[in-house]
């Protein structure tokens, strides 16, 4: 597995979480009730996971690129680096609407699931860009070595930050949906 497979690799996981909370924004647009938790659990992912640890290897890809003369499109990296900025400012107006829910100063969820709708849109349009031109191209025109000292970069930024995958694993098992008629576990629930 070279640099290249980590980063789309991370992108499925990330994918789960997107899913996750593209359910809850359903629900809340629906009128149902929606967990104020989940939606600060998934701004902290985004923080801690996305841009701390996926977007610092993109960094490295993007600067690898750059070092190595690709010939990129005029403000390709520029716009999906900028994007990542603009995640970040989404996921903290996610946290901070959120925290106001949890709080009890907030009883509408509208900026929570505005901010969530937003983040999703972002994201979804920032790795269709990046899978469709930017990681094609560096397959094609870094040479192998590159793409292993890459890799070895990664290693040690993930050992910063945590596993991304797990992390995400965590946040669907939290959060998946109940199947019908399995509100309670089966068998006993206390024995005296």
């Amino acid at each position: 597995m070279d640099a290249l497979d980590v980063l789309n690799q991370e992108h499925r996981h990330i994918q789960r979480v997107l899913e996750v909370l593209e359910r809850s924004v359903a629900k809340g647009r629906d009128g149902e009730f929606v967990s104020a938790s989940l939606f600060l659990r998934a701004a902290n992912f985004f923080l801690t996971f996305v841009d701390g640890s996926h977007h610092a290897k993109e960094m490295v890809l993007f600067q690898t690129m750059v070092a190595h003369r690709l010939p990129l499109a005029p403000g390709l990296l520029a716009q999906v680096s900028g994007e990542h900025g603009t995640g970040s400012e989404h996921a903290v107006a996610m946290l901070c609407a959120a925290e106001a829910m949890l709080r009890g100063g907030e009883t509408d969820p509208s900026r929570m699931l505005d901010a969530a709708d937003d983040w999703l849109r972002l994201y979804r349009g920032h790795t269709g860009v990046e899978e469709a031109q930017v990681f094609p191209m560096a397959r094609r025109l870094l040479p192998a070595g590159i793409l292993d000292r890459m890799r070895t970069r990664f290693a040690r930024i993930e050992a910063s930050h945590g596993s991304l995958a797990e992390a995400a694993e965590a946040m669907e098992r939290a959060f998946a949906p109940v199947p019908a008629g399995r509100l309670f576990p089966r068998g006993p629930v206390c024995s005296f």
